[in-house]
């Protein structure tokens, strides 16, 4: 089973973080952060890790990715979320964007492919599915551990929406709305619980 801890940091002070909740390179990482939104995703994500993964080293692949030995996780955040994908037992990549305005087309040609501007032209809700697109092209790339060293242009999903296919393992999608949060997770493993964590973590 997948496990995804969903937590908000709306309500997090900035003055009241207890760094010393985390281990070292966090803290530095956090030091090292200018914009105070970001540096409360941070603490957010090394409490997830620290809480819903413990005893564990965690470590970095070739491409930046983290991973620990014995249990497959990944990270994402987008304002006021923080989510932590979490498997025993099959590779996991996760994305939440909030979905907001912006210039659909243009901005999709530079990641998504012919068939893919079209769907978008032709859509009824067009935001809906630009980020549709968007957050599974990023939760793939971060499930096979390759990040945006992957070509993305090269990836159709109106040729197969539910699910894509690499070296015969199938990477399948489940999506979750949140307000005008969408939350994407990708992995073989399709049973995928959804979990939100409480503010008292964070205090």
């Amino acid at each position: 089973m997948v496990k995804v801890y969903i937590a908000s940091i709306e309500n997090i002070s900035i003055n009241k973080l207890k760094l010393n909740k985390l281990p070292k390179y966090r803290r530095e990482k956090i030091a090292r952060i200018r914009s105070e939104e970001a540096k409360l995703q941070s603490y957010a994500a090394g409490l997830l890790i620290d809480n819903y993964i413990s005893n564990k080293e965690i470590k970095i692949n070739e491409f930046g990715k983290p991973y620990a030995d014995g249990v497959f996780f990944n990270l994402a955040h987008s304002g006021n979320l923080v989510i932590l994908a979490v498997s025993d037992k099959a590779q996991v990549g996760c994305d939440v964007e909030r979905l907001r305005d912006e210039n659909f087309l243009r901005l999709g040609r530079v990641v998504y492919t012919d068939n893919e501007i079209e769907a978008l032209k032709s859509s009824d809700d067009m935001k809906r599915r630009f980020f549709e697109f968007w957050t599974k092209k990023e939760a793939y790339i971060k499930a096979i551990g390759e990040g945006f060293h992957f070509p993305v242009k090269s990836l159709d999903l109106t040729v197969s929406p539910d699910f894509v296919e690499k070296n015969g393992v199938k990477y399948h999608f489940v999506d979750y709305m949140l307000g005008d949060y969408g939350i994407m997770i990708c992995s073989p493993d399709i049973d995928v619980e959804f979990i939100h964590v409480n503010n008292a973590l964070f205090v």
